[in-house]
């Protein structure tokens, strides 16, 4: 057998291309939601209630925000360095320890890893509208696409946010129940103050106020979490 095969030629790598398209990617504020502790303002006036939940309230989550810049950024690292540097893990004392076959099978899982990061920043998603006959009433359905373990990518995620003509408080009322919060949707204080949702969790109630009112806005924060869990559950 002749082993002499031309030269090579291509102007871009697929997976270097990869690594770029997660390094240009913006990560997704969570920014609809801000609470406060409800025993922080139930003394205050009305109008010093809302200053102060605007002062001091909290995003809330802030954390899987910061949690995904991390692992953004160390992901990137590691399979630029795996990539394009040599790997002594595959060789030891000057002999190679795994097969070709091996090595492309673990640059495959890298690669499907860098996808599903990228589905997490950047959700795909389409958004349909079931009927239920029990209720008789329509539910906006959003339905997101992931990578599987064969690296295709399929709708897995069917996420029913809620009535399809109801308020945005009913889509975030569902969004906290499925996370196992009581939920209470605009609870008047005794000071008069009216809050847009309490929720309540292992004794702890939290006051909290809508700070987006457009239901896209909502749909696509939510759904990069769901990917988010979705994608911690299988890496961390």
């Amino acid at each position: 057998m002749n082993f002499l095969n031309p030269s090579y030629q291509s102007e871009s790598d697929p997976f270097l291309d990869l690594i770029k398209e997660l390094k240009d990617c913006e990560i997704p504020k969570f920014s609809f939601v801000k609470s406060v502790g409800l025993d922080e303002i139930s003394g205050l006036s009305v109008s010093d209630t809302k200053q102060y939940i605007e002062r001091n309230g909290v995003l809330m989550f802030e954390g899987e925000n910061e949690n995904m810049k991390v692992e953004k950024k160390d992901l990137i690292n590691y399979c630029t360095k795996f990539y394009t540097q040599i790997n002594e893990g595959y060789c030891k004392d000057g002999k190679i320890q795994k097969t070709l076959q091996e090595m492309i099978h673990e640059l495959n899982q890298w690669e499907i890893r860098l996808k599903r990061m990228l589905s997490v920043l950047k959700p795909v998603f389409n958004i349909t509208d079931g009927y239920n006959k029990t209720t008789n009433k329509s539910y906006r359905l959003l339905k997101g696409y992931w990578v599987n373990d064969k690296n295709q990518r399929k709708r897995i995620f069917n996420k029913n946010v809620g009535i399809t003509d109801g308020a945005i408080e009913h889509h975030f009322e569902r969004f906290f129940k499925n996370r196992g919060y009581e939920v209470t949707i605009y609870f008047k204080l005794l000071n008069g103050f009216i809050t847009d949702l309490i929720i309540e969790k292992n004794g702890k109630q939290e006051a909290v106020e809508f700070k987006i009112r457009n239901k896209e806005d909502f749909y696509s924060q939510f759904m990069s979490l769901e990917m988010w869990y979705k994608y911690k559950e299988i890496y961390k």
